[in-house]
């Protein structure tokens, strides 16, 4: 054996024969104490969702009553209630709080008095550095009000690992750990922001750069060949002194601040000559197929071994899934350092955990099934990838002095989370950076063995944050002869990455109308099956438009998944292509993609006409200029929609969760410039007077715009207070001059219109100049939900440049701008298209009066003249979105199923127009035609009766309409709703100066559909009508506006199945034109 090679051996020799042949406790001469804790003393960053364990050297003996009563939880003097359970016969203890900790809390563990153990023992507050006590802080939101995201006032380092005045100093094999106190702006290199790592001589130093949220990692890599990164080869030169450069680096959420700049130095450690050790992830016993019970349980905090669980509202509890697989841990030569130090180690960028295939569920309950096979959906192989070299640290017991206590571990890592199958890779795919893991190592045997407690928390469909804690149990020999193998058995990567899916996908995608739902402001996303290496980015894909390379191109890369979106976004009615060369995965293996070919519908030329957009949705609140009148903010009264007809419900003031950002989804894409916060879009925090004046008191709330190009979020600086009032407003007017650059007085589009407010007063209700008529909404703060907020939107549809029109001279056209698309035949009828309804008139009969003028029934037709037939012209098509909340498991009480409970938030569609043709038989026998026109309507939903009891108009309604998720006949997921609604037409035309009674019409949509889930990660809902509606219309004709002498009444119907709604979620990522 070569001198070197023997020196390699010394440090798991040293592990192997610490405390002998097996590292125990010695019971009789041993006090007791707390040995470990997750979190530990003086940890940072410490999920609010966590459990807090203790282990101890021997087993208590306490009742649990005594050790409620001796255990003190505590946040700024506060007690934290929490329940026990004992773990490994006592030895360990998992303390759970009953609800959630606060978001950036500083948490204390302490001891009332001495905790009773095995032999009389007594233990007493444990305490590693600080205080007494076990103190520990927990991280901010990932997104939210600025006070809940941000740590501190300034930006700057929170913490960081390794530093030269911490226990975790600098090595030559180190990867540099930054932890800021405010989210880093995801455009940090676009604003002059740079991250570099140079040597002594002032040269940079190759290394890995990636930042997300709050956290920064340098991995440096200085080997050529980039499999060969966290290799033994890859290390920094000892004799030099190198400087980590952080400059010009934005905060996301406090952009006033200045921007960051810090460097500082040092000089690594030697750390060789290093070992490597195999540390295999044990089977407990899932993965050869043992039931849960009888599997292999941490001593920690009695959860399953390497299993993985997520706990989300989504996809309910979606677990354990068994981690199996091995990691190449590089040791540091223990004899150079002392006891009292920590012993390095490191586990190389692409080493890769898998686990076993989980079965996907809507809440846990509702199957998922594959969209292509109609098989139930599995994640298949779950992976997860190191993003760069795992830095670990073996340390002395902080806890005790006992030499024969278990080392305690710590292990900073990046990782790569994604799925073997396209959906649920697509739906969890992503870059998990700062995971912390703790634990304790002993040898036993000569094998050592590390049990260590980390949490994940990743953010499920774009949509939800969910959580997983890992009991890690992972164990190594370290005699002579594994560890010299260990080093040669480590494979490096020469699989080149695939693609798995993208948004938004090939024209045989399913279903094949994606391409169709793909609207400015989405971004283009291609799911690989492993990470990606970042610096192949910029020269590895490209986007062409009709054949013209895009310059402009923004990037984003996060775990399996690129985001690419063009400056200024999508546009309609351009060919796109995604051209892939020259990327390449982590070990530098390039992908080899065929190019990539989509486009958005087109929407016309300046021939085509412009209608101004409207505010689909807007959270919180009901999209609508309203009459504040009857506002009355403690009695939760916000007033009515203004309207023509002059009918609606009284509408609510809407409750706001404090962490949630103000939503506005928009039906066309903005001219953004116009969005001016404190001026066309303002927020304010308001009271109202007991004479019902409103006052204000803080005229510009202070918070950050998100822009993208159909939509808005308002981030608050500090969370929404629950209790008080505050108000939104989106300016809009109608006078001339309104939409002028530099000097909007609307918030306006592209095509530069001012916001439209007021439909249901009527497209042009002033001529043009009819002065203000802003959006103001009101609503009040309340406590965070435990439920899922979760917008849609209703794509495809035939209106595509949402003109409240069909851009089509001909049904039979098929070339049209927005042509006929519905299956059927003329012959068997025309089924209604995705967001459409179908009209027709009952029985094709209308009445009139009186009947000494007019013939007492008249035929009639909708889209054509009576006697002609026209199956294609008898279509509505809606525009709009809807958003929801997704509660969890329940009984839908009005039909008894069992499922997901979802709730709507009310809001209203606009439709095109549509002519329905009445033959009067004037005198009995001059027939005339009647023409019409509704032009645009508006469906208005209502919210649901406070008591569902209740009958009649003066019913209270201020409740969200409920739904549910459940399972259909054929074992696929199927969405139930009831919906009352009213309908508008208040630009409708009735010839010879007639009137008509088409306002707050009401009726009643009893909706079902299949929910499909894309292999892009977005869900698909379709509702369609299951029940017969009946809406009659009165129009007076014939004679002068208010003397007409002639009554029509139309009877129209929506058919069963007449109505075809197609809901879709966003994209599971993003990148907004403006942060």
């Amino acid at each position: 054996m070569k001198y070197n090679k023997t020196l390699a051996l010394v440090p798991a020799l040293l592990l192997a024969a610490c405390g002998g042949d097996e590292q125990t406790m010695n019971e009789t001469v041993s006090p007791g104490s707390v040995i470990y804790s997750y979190p530990t003393d003086g940890q940072a960053g410490v999920s609010p969702k966590a459990d807090i364990v203790l282990r101890f050297s021997h087993a208590l003996t306490d009742e649990d009553a005594g050790l409620q009563e001796k255990i003190l939880v505590e946040s700024q003097g506060q007690p934290v209630p929490f329940s026990i359970s004992r773990v490994d016969g006592g030895k360990s203890l998992k303390l759970s709080p009953t609800s959630e900790l606060d978001q950036l809390g500083a948490y204390t563990v302490t001891f009332r008095e001495p905790l009773m153990a095995e032999g009389g023992r007594q233990i007493v507050t444990p305490n590693a550095v600080g205080d007494a006590g076990i103190q520990f802080e927990t991280r901010g939101g990932f997104s939210g009000p600025a006070s809940t995201t941000n740590s501190a006032e300034d930006f700057g380092i929170a913490w960081q690992v390794p530093a030269n005045d911490g226990p975790f100093k600098a090595m030559n094999f180190s990867t540099f750990r930054l932890a800021m106190t405010h989210p880093v702006h995801p455009e940090w290199e676009a604003l002059g922001g740079s991250i570099q790592l140079r040597d002594g001589n002032g040269d940079e130093v190759p290394a890995m750069v990636r930042v997300k949220g709050n956290r920064i990692t340098v991995d440096p890599c200085v080997v050529e060949d980039p499999r060969e990164c966290g290799s033994k080869d890859d290390v920094l030169d000892t004799n030099q002194t190198y400087t980590l450069q952080l400059e010009n680096l934005a905060s996301l959420n406090s952009p006033q601040t200045d921007p960051f700049s810090h460097e500082f130095t040092f000089t690594p450690r030697e750390t060789g000559p290093t070992v490597v050790l195999q540390q295999s992830a044990v089977d407990s016993g899932l993965a050869s197929g043992a039931v849960e019970e009888d599997a292999t349980r941490s001593v920690l905090n009695g959860q399953v071994i390497n299993g993985v669980t997520l706990n989300s509202v989504l996809q309910g509890e979606a677990g354990p899934s068994q981690q199996t697989g091995d990691l190449f841990a590089e040791l540091a030569f223990a004899p150079a350092f002392e006891a009292d130090e920590a012993l390095p180690l490191r586990i190389a960028r692409g080493s890769v955990l898998n686990s076993t295939s989980l079965d996907v569920l809507v809440g846990g309950e509702v199957p998922v099934l594959d969209a292509a096979t109609g098989q139930l959906q599995t994640t298949g192989n779950i992976k997860v990838t190191m993003l760069s070299d795992a830095s670990g640290y073996l340390s002395p017991n902080p806890y005790t002095d006992d030499i024969n206590a278990p080392r305690h571990i710590t292990l900073f890592m990046d990782v790569s989370m994604n799925t073997e199958n396209a959906q649920p890779n697509a739906a969890l795919s992503q870059d998990l950076m700062g995971v912390e893991l703790r634990g304790i190592a002993l040898v036993q045997d000569g094998v050592l063995t590390i049990d260590a407690i980390g949490m994940v928390e990743p953010n499920l469909l774009g949509q939800e944050y969910t959580d997983s804690t890992i009991a890690f149990h992972l164990q190594a020999a370290t005699d002579a002869d594994s560890v010299l193998d260990a080093e040669m058995l480590r494979e490096l990567d020469s699989t080149p990455p695939s693609l798995v899916s993208w948004m938004p996908g090939p024209d045989n995608a399913i279903p094949d109308t994606r391409q169709s739902m793909q609207r400015p402001g989405d971004p283009v996303i291609l799911f690989f099956d492993e990470p990606l290496s970042k610096d192949s980015i910029d020269s590895g894909i490209s986007l062409f438009a009709d054949g013209v390379p895009v310059e402009a191109l923004e990037t984003k890369l996060d775990g399996t998944a690129i985001i690419l979106n063009p400056d200024g976004g999508l546009r309609h009615g351009v060919d796109y292509e995604v051209v892939v060369d020259g990327l390449t995965d982590l070990a530098g293996n390039p992908a080899t993609t065929a190019p990539l070919q989509f486009s958005l519908d087109d929407i016309g030329d300046s021939s085509v006409t412009r209608r101004p957009a409207l505010a689909l949705t807007t959270y919180p609140g009901y999209p609508c200029e309203t009459d504040h009148s009857l506002l009355d903010l403690s009695a939760g009264v916000l007033g009515q929609c203004y309207s023509d007809g002059g009918v609606g419900d009284i509408l609510p003031v809407s409750t706001m969760p404090s962490d949630r950002p103000i939503t506005v989804v928009f039906s066309k894409s903005m001219d953004l410039d116009s969005i001016v916060p404190g001026d066309t879009f303002m927020v304010e925090k308001v009271s109202q007077e007991p004479n019902g004046s409103v006052t204000v008191l803080e005229s510009d709330v202070p918070g950050r715009l998100e822009k993208n190009l159909q939509r808005i979020r308002f981030y608050p600086d500090q969370p929404w207070e629950p209790g008080a009032h505050y108000r939104y407003t989106l300016k809009s007017s109608e006078d001339a001059g309104t939409c002028t650059a530099g000097n909007y007085g609307s918030i306006c589009d592209t095509d530069g219109l001012a916001l439209k407010t007021d439909l249901l007063e009527g497209l042009d209700d002033g001529g043009s100049n009819n002065g203000p008529d802003d959006m103001v909404i009101y609503f009040t703060g309340t406590e965070p939900l435990d439920s899922v907020f979760t917008p849609l939107r209703n794509l495809p549809v035939r209106d595509t440049n949402a003109n409240f029109l069909v851009d089509c001279n001909s049904n039979t056209n098929p070339d049209c701008l927005e042509p006929f698309e519905h299956e059927g035949s003329d012959a068997d009828g025309w089924a209604a298209s995705a967001n459409s309804t179908k009209l027709r008139v009952r029985n094709n009969e209308a009445s009139a009066s009186p009947p000494v003028i007019v013939a007492s029934t008249a035929d009639a037709r909708v889209g054509c003249e009576t006697g002609e037939r026209c199956p294609k012209d008898k279509f509505i098509y809606q525009t709009y979105a809807l958003n929801t909340e997704v509660v969890g498991p329940g009984v839908y009480e009005p039909t008894g199923d069992e499922g997901i409970l979802v709730n709507l938030y009310p809001t209203q569609l606009a439709t095109t127009s549509i002519s329905v043709f009445t033959e009067l038989r004037v005198f009995g026998f001059i027939p005339l035609q009647e023409e019409s026109i509704t032009n645009t309507q508006v469906l208005r939903m209502r919210y649901a009766k406070d008591d569902p009891a209740c009958s009649g108009p003066a019913c209270s309604r201020s409740s969200l309409i409920p739904g549910v998720i459940t399972e259909g006949d054929n074992g696929q997921p199927v969405f139930k709703t009831r919906a009352e609604l009213m309908l508008d037409a208040p630009d409708m035309e009735i010839p010879l100066g007639g009137r008509h009674d088409l306002y707050g019409r009401e009726f009643v949509l009893e909706l079902e559909g299949n929910i499909t889930f894309f292999d892009d990660g977005r869900m698909q809902i379709e509702q369609r009508n299951s029940n017969l509606v009946d809406i009659n219309v009165r129009a007076r004709a014939l004679g002068v506006p208010g003397g007409e002498i002639v009554t029509i009444d139309l009877p129209l119907q929506i058919p069963e199945q007449g109505v075809y709604l197609n809901f879709i979620s966003n994209p599971v990522k993003e990148i907004p034109v403006d942060h």
